[in-house]
């Protein structure tokens, strides 16, 4: 007669899944993943039941523990009825089909993979899915996201003539999707970005019981991140744009000026194109900008600068509905006309190999330029980073240091002025 135990392997303390081992005489030793989590030290496996040393919290309640033991007992049960059926040998794909038809009672376990990332954008649209790391809504633009991820997601199915339902993302698949998207010269970035979000999709339908798929969280199942030579204006080149007269064209005074809060506030244009008398607070003497941050809900605090506040003065402390993409055009054209028009090398990674390409200056600029300068600024003030963290809004050093865009000659150039390099302070040894 078959054998079935339950066990975990490892000795984490925090909920672990169960595996299950099915053994038929020596010729059949099955072991699979099941839908069960339980912490290790709770869990017995010579025993195969709770042991009685457990501390139950919020997290793991003593109903949850007794449902999990009941659910063994009633699914070992299954197996065993199941078994009895069999007219060839135990197989893994039968023993997994056994745990599904246990386990996935309700009607979602028939749903698809492409009908669940409809329902995932719709209930984010809504704002019954919350995100997974902050528990917010989520925003248009990251429903936008979400909508160009199904689409590529499509594109991929219907060109390759293939359906993928959960069990079929694996790291054939991983493959097949990344090489799809470098064949059409997309970037690195662009191909890591879907990877990122079929994972949290993947991770989500996993977690709500729809199917046991641990492919995507394997190391090679990895995200793709590429270095981007994001450039940043200096000091004389955000004067430059300061000073220019613009008053004879009105879209490109406004793109500028809304361009240039961004550099003063060091935010992003989600956040810097929004800014309204209501985010205008006085501490003490201070004034200061105020807000919450669209993206990550970070509040910030930002000192107004002279030239902020004669921007913000200009427009009433209330600056006009813009739209992105047509300043991403406009500051260009802008920027042109000031002859911010050096000739910048750098790398560009596309269909997943990197091309050295060239370009004048204000061709590289956009939107999210503005937040870059901020940083780079105020870290060439020589402003405490923490201090810096705190206005923009990054939540680690790590995170902030991938904006500060200081080439090799700038660095050397700053360095000459540090103490260790104006002459030598050691003695030499004689």
């Amino acid at each position: 007669m078959a054998t079935i135990r339950f066990y975990t392997r490892s000795k984490i303390d925090k909920l672990v899944p169960v595996y299950i081992r099915y053994q038929d005489g020596r010729s059949i030793n099955i072991r699979l993943i099941t839908p069960f989590k339980i912490f290790p030290s709770y869990w017995s496996e010579k025993k195969q039941r709770l042991t009685d040393n457990i501390l139950f919290s919020q997290e793991f309640t003593r109903d949850q523990a007794m449902d999990i033991q009941d659910k063994f007992s009633q699914l070992r049960d299954a197996i065993l009825r199941e078994s009895f059926k069999l007219t060839a040998p135990a197989s893994t794909k039968w023993l997994k089909d056994v745990i599904d038809r246990f386990y996935y009672k309700d009607a979602r376990s028939h749903e698809t993979l492409t009908e669940y990332i409809q329902r995932f954008i719709a209930e984010a649209k809504s704002g019954k899915r919350l995100t997974g790391s902050t528990k917010k809504k989520y925003t248009i633009g990251s429903c936008r996201v979400l909508i160009g991820f199904k689409q590529s997601f499509e594109r991929f199915c219907n060109e390759t003539g293939k359906q993928y339902d959960f069990d079929d993302i694996n790291m054939d698949f991983y493959n097949d999707f990344v090489q799809f998207y470098y064949d059409r010269n997309c970037s690195g970035n662009y191909v890591g970005r879907l990877i990122k979000h079929l994972k949290t999709i993947m991770r989500a339908s996993r977690e709500e019981g729809l199917h046991t798929n641990l492919q995507t969280d394997a190391r090679a199942f990895k995200v793709i991140r590429m270095d981007v030579d994001s450039i940043y204006l200096t000091a004389e080149e955000v004067q430059k744009l300061y000073s220019m007269d613009l008053s004879m064209n009105k879209l490109h005074e406004l793109a500028r000026d809304v361009f240039l809060i961004g550099v003063y506030t060091a935010q992003r244009y989600s956040d810097y194109s929004k800014i309204t008398k209501n985010n205008i607070r006085m501490y003490g003497d201070a004034k200061v900008i105020e807000l919450h941050q669209q993206k990550t809900g970070e509040k910030c605090i930002i000192p107004i600068s002279l030239e902020c506040e004669a921007i913000l003065k200009k427009y009433n402390y209330t600056l006009p509905r813009t739209y992105e993409q047509k300043l991403n055009e406009y500051i260009r054209e802008i920027a042109k006309a000031a002859k911010i028009n050096e000739i910048i090398q750098y790398e560009q990674n596309r269909g997943g190999l990197t091309v050295k390409k060239k370009a004048y200056k204000y061709q590289l600029i956009r939107s999210h330029t503005a937040r870059r300068t901020g940083c780079t600024l105020m870290y060439l003030a020589e402003i405490n980073t923490i201090d810096i963290m705190k206005i923009s809004g990054h939540r680690t050093e790590r995170e902030f240091l991938k904006y500060i865009r200081l080439g090799k000659e700038e660095t050397a150039v700053s360095l000459a002025n540090h103490p260790y390099f104006k002459g030598n302070v050691l003695k030499v040894v004689k």
